[in-house]
This record gives structure tokens, sequence and C-alpha cells, in this order.
């Protein structure tokens, strides 16, 4: 639609712009109503976080008594700017001010949250006391990222009984038939090797958080992970690993079930034989997925322009190009060691000493932890940019390191040792003629941007291409909204809510590393 303005009077520098739209949903998510108005809001979206979303309400507001009591029930928040969907939970709720003129602070948090609250046993179907599965005494996935994520996630969620599935189909990348006349030396068919091997991933849990499980996989190849709200009203069910029947069915298996071992499973009170609930959600739950970057590098951000309003650049240099990672070898590496040596030392017993029953003889765990224990990785690229004046070489620390999972630690600490380039962008949402640039769903006016979009950076006569990984939208009442935009990894930019998330994991990490290494 165009706009026409009266001659006489100059055109306006930008349009109003709507307020959040925010829906207040009951704990089963069959009952929404509108929040209505507010004082303030703040909503992040980020490619791979957890995010948060603060709301201010006055205190005669009509729904307060209801909002600020979320101790013991689940309220539902969701929202949109231009089509993209943020939805989670009001987490905590705080009030001050003088009597009657209060201010109600709500802070919610995504229902990415859910990858934070699950913990990948080593083994699903067995008690907590007595933990071992057929990859000994972890729990080994690999596979593309996509299928590992979403097999672990299947498995917490179906021993938890909760409604979060992992959204179908399965998302991988068939790699292209090489060409054999491409194929003169041994170098190009190791990178012919190395090119299928990028979209794999090997991965051990131990009561591992799902968040850190995925954590080093998704920042070294920089995927984008979602869970989201699916409610009957929305619509038909998205297509879905359906695991409420497999959880019934694994309530055979707990002891603190009321069907713990009926495998007799009288008047199919498990449900498990209505293929019509086969792929579909029965009821409200959350889909989990992960994504892939899209190339949109034709929206360019220049920091000359009129709609930005403020920016943050950080470089930081490159420290190491060399990781060390290990110290401890897988168990069934060990217990596959121990065999063969033992195999191995009574053949030659037996073969130099016949009849003295020196075959009995055993290595016990004296090889334990000494091959496939430590690995190296290194960047050659950046070793040749920065000369023999680069630093060297640092310890990939991942406490209870196991050589199967060693190559995403390596790889996620050679990207962290490799220096960063990142920007945060605040832009002003409302130009006038909707000539800027704004977050939401593509229009088809190409000047729509979304998380994990491949974009360019022009600053002072230089072209970046980076990726957006994260969106902050603030609304104070003024009729505009402020979009700060974060280019590139954000470690040294991160706000607190980013800040705390990252100890979290950090914290967590470590402690149950040591714990599992003893």
């Amino acid at each position: 639609m165009t706009t026409a303005y009266a001659p006489g009077y100059p055109r306006p520098t930008r349009d109003d712009v709507g307020r959040f739209e925010f829906e207040i949903g009951q704990p089963d998510g069959l009952t929404w109503r509108p929040l209505g108005g507010y004082i303030a809001a703040d909503v992040d979206w980020h490619w791979y976080l957890p995010t948060s979303a603060v709301i201010q309400i006055k205190p005669d507001h009509p729904m307060a008594a209801y909002l600020v009591n979320c101790r013991r029930r689940v309220i539902h928040v969701r929202t949109h700017q231009n089509g993209i969907p943020w939805d989670g939970r009001i987490m905590r709720a705080n009030v001050k001010g003088k009597p009657g003129r209060e201010v109600i602070t709500l802070y919610c948090i995504s229902n990415l949250m859910w990858i934070m609250r699950g913990l990948a046993w080593v083994n699903n179907l067995t008690p907590p006391e007595f933990q071992l599965a057929l990859t000994g005494k972890q729990n080994i996935k690999w596979g593309p990222p996509d299928f590992v994520f979403k097999a672990y996630l299947a498995e917490t969620m179906t021993r938890l009984r909760k409604p979060v599935y992992a959204a179908l189909p399965l998302r991988y990348t068939v790699p292209e038939l090489p060409d054999l006349d491409d194929i003169d030396t041994l170098d190009d068919l190791l990178d012919i090797v190395a090119d299928a091997l990028d979209d794999l991933c090997v991965l051990q849990a131990r009561f591992t958080q799902l968040d850190e499980l995925y954590k080093q996989t998704v920042e070294t190849q920089e995927m984008g992970l979602s869970c989201h709200l699916w409610t009957p009203l929305d619509g038909p069910s998205p297509m879905v690993f359906n695991t409420t029947s497999l959880s019934q069915l694994q309530s055979v298996f707990d002891y603190t079930s009321d069907n713990f071992l009926n495998f007799t499973n009288p008047g199919n009170v498990l449900g498990l034989a209505d293929p019509s609930t086969w792929n579909k959600m029965t009821r409200s739950g959350y889909v989990f997925n992960t994504h892939a970057k899209r190339d949109m590098r034709k929206i360019q951000f220049r920091l000359d322009s009129t709609q930005v309003e403020y920016y943050e650049r950080d470089v930081e240099h490159a420290d190491a190009h060399k990781v060390a990672v290990g110290g401890k070898a897988p168990e069934i590496m060990n217990q596959a060691i121990e065999w063969g040596a033992n195999f191995a030392l009574q053949l030659i017993l037996n073969a130099l000493f016949p009849g003295l029953n020196l075959g009995t003889i055993l290595v016990g765990d004296l090889f334990d932890n000494v091959f496939f224990a430590y690995q190296q990785f290194w960047d050659p690229d950046l070793e040749a940019d920065l000369g023999e004046h680069g630093f060297g070489e640092v310890f990939g620390d991942n406490t209870a390191a196991w050589s199967l999972d060693s190559f995403a630690v390596g790889q996620a600490q050679l990207k962290k040792h490799s220096g960063s380039d990142a920007v945060k962008i605040q832009l002003s949402s409302g130009t006038a003629g909707g000539r800027g640039y704004c977050m939401g769903v593509d229009d088809g006016t190409g000047r729509r941007y979304q998380v994990g979009d491949i974009v360019t950076l022009w600053d002072r006569g230089v072209e970046i291409e980076q990726w957006i990984s994260g969106v902050k939208i603030s609304d104070r009442g003024d009729g505009r909204k402020v979009e700060t935009v974060t280019l590139g990894e954000d470690r040294a930019l991160k706000d607190g809510w980013e800040r705390v998330i990252a100890h979290l994991q950090g914290f967590a990490g470590t402690a149950r590393g040591i714990a599992n290494s003893l």
C-alpha cells in the first residue's frame, strides 16, 4: 500500500509501530486470553539458547493477582514479532513500590528451557541405582546432530513422561558424490572424507544435562535450536515422534509406577494400539527442532545508516591454534584393549611355556587410559595467518574427557581460542514507508530478517559477512520499538541473562563431570 502525504508537510522519518500482543494461557494450554496493556516489555530471541521476556504491568491490571502467583502454577506466555513466535512461561514475579503505585515485573523464560531440565541417563529403562548400557558406563550415540539430539531428547522425555516431542522428519545432509577426476592426491581424498564427516557428531552422556550435551556441537556447527508450544487450538498437529505411548510403556519398567511389571496391559491401559496417533500430538505439548542457517546476504546493515541508533563492535585476537584434549579413554575402549592384551599375553605365554599354566596371568587395568586418552587438534589456516609469533596451544578441559567426544571438545576449543568479531546494533523499528530492516517472516520486501540469517555488515568501506545470533526487541510505550541485533559470536557482548545461562551450564557441567570421573 502506498502512503500519500499532504503537500507542504515534510515526509515523516518513521511510522508508529504496534505493541506486543501478549497472550496468557492456562496450565493445560487450552484457554488463552490477551494480556492487554502493559508499561514496558523486552523480548529476546536467540539462535540456540533459552531466551527471556520481561514485562512490566500496573498494580491495577485485571490479571495482576493471577500472574504474580506463579510459584506452583504454570502460566504460559506467548507473543510474536511479524510472525516470529516467542512462547514460554512466567518464572518470577516481582512487586515493588509504594502501596497502590507498585510496578509488577514478570520475568519469563522461553520453552527451550526444557533442554536444561532433562538429564541423559546411561540407561533410561533402569533405575538410577543401576546404570549400565550396551556402550558401557556412558550412553554413546553418533550420527547427524539432528538425529542424535532428538534421540537423547526422546529417551529423556519418555522416561520423565513429559509432553516434549522431537520434530519430524529428521534433518540431515546427503553428501554429493565426488568426481573421481578431481582426486589427484591423497590430500584431495582426505579433504573429501573430512567434508563427509563435518555433519556428524559423537556424543556420550552420563546424567548429562541436555543443553550441556548439545552445547559443543551446536557452537561448533552454529546450529539453531527451538522448542515451541503447540496446542489443539493451533490447528493440525505438526509431525513429531510421538512418545506419549512410549512413556506409558516406560511406566512398566518404572518401579514407582502403578503399572510396574504389568506386561499383560489389561484393557490396553497403555494405549499402544492406536495408529491414528502415530507421528501426531494428542495433547498440548512442545516441539523440539534443530535448524540450519539461511543465506540472506542480500540484507546489508550499514553502520552509517540513519536507522542505526547505536552499535558496539568487539574484535578479539586469536590466542591458540592447537588444542590437546583428553584425560580418560571411554570404558568400552579400555575394556576392548584389556581383552586384547589379555588374549595376546596368554597366547604368548602358552606358546613359550606350555604346560606351566602361565596363561592365567592378566594385565588388569594396566593399560586403562593409556591408548586413545589424548588427542590433538589444530587449525593450519589460522597457524599460517598468525605466523611464528602466534600463540601456541591450550588444553581442552572437559573434566571427564572421553576420546569419543573429544572431537567435539577439540573443535569447540579451537573455535573459542581462534578469536572473534561480534557486532551489536540497535535499530529503530518503524522506519517510514517500510524502508528499514526489521525482524519477521519474509513478506516479499527483502527487508525482513530472522535469527540464524547470514547477512553482510558495511563498516567504513569494509564489507563483513556475519550471521545473526540474537535479537532483542524493547518496547517503552513511546510508539516505537528498538531492535538490538547481535551479529556473530557474542561472548564479550552478552547481556546479563545470557551470562547467567552460560555460568549455570559451566558450573553444572564441571560438577557433574567431576562426579562421573571418580
